[in-house]
């Protein structure tokens, strides 16, 4: 069985031994490395509510073409 047990981190460019890392550094790196992850599933999340707002708009255009619903003519009146 492999040993798959990461045994140093890139961060900004730099690489550090997981040895030498403080309770702290680990606490902020495993705390950046679930913003990451949570950032994903947002964003995954944004998307699949985008899709389907999209579809809903033009669902309604449909609907109101469909329907030949006229938008309100709003007449305006000079100002004196």
């Amino acid at each position: 069985m492999e040993n798959n047990n990461v045994q140093e981190i890139n961060y900004n460019g730099h690489r550090y031994a997981i040895e030498d890392l403080t309770p702290r550094a680990i606490e902020a790196f495993n705390t950046l490395f679930k913003a990451q992850q949570k950032l994903s599933e947002l964003t995954m999340e944004v998307k699949i509510v985008q899709g389907g707002h999209n579809h809903i708009n033009a669902e309604l255009q449909k609907i109101i073409d469909e329907d030949k619903i006229k938008p309100k003519v709003e007449i305006e009146t000079p100002k004196k």
